[in-house]
C-alpha cells in the first residue's frame, strides 16, 4: 500500500513538471500571463510555467518592417527586439509602439537624424531599427 502511495505522488509530480514544460521557438519571445494579466517576458528555450500561468502572444525577434504615414510621405523602418524582458507587456504591442514613436520623431529631416531619434526613442524597450528610409512625394 505505501508502495503505491509513493508512486501515485510521484506520477503526479511529474505530471504537474510535465505540464507546466512550455517552449518558445529560436528568434521568438513569449509573454506569460497569470489569470489573464501580464506576468513577464521570456526569450526562446524552455520554459516552467505554474499551473496558474499561460503563454501569451509570440512575437518573432527579427525582421520586422513597417510603413508608418509621416506628414507629407511615409517612413519605412525594420527593427529587431534585442531585449525582449525591456519591452515588457510592450512586446504584445510592439508593431503599434515603433510606428507611434515614429510618428512623434518626425520633425527630423533628414533619414540618418530619424534614425538616430528613433533609436533613442526605442532603446529602453530593447529594441534597435536597422535601417530606415524617408519616402516623400
Amino acid at each position: 500500500m505505501n508502495a503505491l502511495l509513493v508512486f501515485a505522488a510521484v506520477l503526479l509530480v511529474l505530471a504537474l513538471v510535465a505540464t507546466g514544460l512550455r517552449r518558445v521557438p529560436a528568434q521568438r519571445a513569449a509573454t506569460v500571463r497569470r489569470f489573464g494579466r501580464y506576468r513577464r517576458t521570456v526569450g526562446p528555450g524552455w520554459h516552467w510555467l505554474s499551473p496558474m500561468e499561460r503563454t501569451g502572444k509570440q512575437v518573432d525577434l527579427l525582421n520586422h518592417h513597417l510603413h508608418v504615414p509621416r506628414g507629407e510621405g511615409e517612413a519605412e523602418l525594420y527593427y529587431q527586439i534585442l531585449e525582449p524582458q525591456k519591452a515588457g507587456e510592450t512586446i504584445e504591442r510592439v508593431d503599434e509602439f515603433v510606428a507611434e514613436e515614429a510618428r512623434e520623431a518626425a520633425c527630423a529631416r533628414t533619414t540618418s537624424e530619424f534614425k538616430l531619434e528613433l533609436n533613442r526613442r526605442v532603446a529602453p524597450k530593447g529594441l534597435r531599427v536597422v535601417r530606415c528610409a524617408l519616402h516623400l512625394p
